[in-house]
């Protein structure tokens, strides 16, 4: 095996985790894309359905943030502090999300009757995804925080990361972001706005050496995911601990959703 090919027992990081927690955000973002396309009992069971999977996201956030905190001598640094509340951010846009949902369900059961209730479910829907449309991107961001810091106080193993082209890096990110789609039928990337452009080249490299890989997208049909694996989450989790990676930040509207109640455990 190659050194990204070997397979390790060891818990992952808080960055890792951070990064798998952002799949969990773009598998619901997609999730709720394929939703809004359905209607009658089938909008109804699915949104019904996928509740809890927005709970659990809350519940996953304010877990990491929890980590965070407890983390000796991590918790009274700037970055640290940003990390936590961004994760308290996300807890409470996932607890809303969850609740509009909710709403969603019942409107889109009187829908079956009157028709007139259709378009106030779809409306919440909508408003469920907007809320946590960038929830891979804050983890991302998160994890870029809190890998340089973490390094440094030795709360995470000191790991050499393979050596990434700038190409492959950026690429690395923009998947994290859950941002990368492939066209089944042209097979090229497809990179949502804001992101880097990424190349076959690019993509097939890091397939080849078991960095990301492909899935089926809940939606739009006729396209796959592009995914981290695990070796992919750890490789990028180390390369955002270096110093050559200090500004992990990526972009962001100026104004957030207002949050209008606290995630409950």
């Amino acid at each position: 095996m190659t050194t990204t090919e070997t397979t390790t027992t060891s818990k992952p990081s808080l960055p890792e985790r951070l990064l798998h927690l952002g799949a969990d955000f773009t598998r619901h973002r997609d999730t709720l894309n394929r939703i809004s396309t359905l209607n009658g009992l089938n909008l109804t069971k699915a949104v019904a359905e996928h509740i809890p999977v927005t709970q659990a996201l809350a519940r996953g956030a304010l877990d990491l943030r929890q980590k965070v905190d407890s983390a000796s001598g991590l918790s009274r640094s700037r970055e640290a502090c940003c990390a936590a509340e961004r994760l308290m951010q996300l807890a409470n846009l996932a607890v809303l999300s969850a609740d509009h949902l909710s709403t969603a369900a019942g409107l889109s059961y009187n829908a079956v009757c009157h028709h007139s209730y259709l378009g106030k479910a779809e409306n919440h829907i909508s408003l469920a995804q907007q809320l946590t449309s960038l929830g891979a991107e804050d983890c991302l961001t998160a994890a870029g925080l809190l890998a340089p810091q973490m390094r440094r106080r030795n709360l995470i193993p000191a790991q050499r990361p393979p050596a990434l082209t700038a190409a492959q890096h950026a690429a690395l990110r923009s998947v994290a972001a859950g941002r990368v789609l492939i066209s089944q039928a042209v097979g090229k990337p497809l990179v949502e706005p804001g992101q880097e452009r990424l190349t076959n080249t690019t993509i097939r490299s890091l397939e080849s050496r078991g960095l990301v890989s492909r899935r089926h997208a809940a939606f739009p049909p006729g396209f796959t995911r592009l995914c981290l694996t695990e070796d992919g989450s750890r490789t990028l989790a180390a390369a955002l601990g270096q110093p050559r990676s200090a500004p992990p930040t990526t972009s962001r509207p100026a104004v957030r959703p207002t949050v209008a109640r606290s995630a409950a455990r």
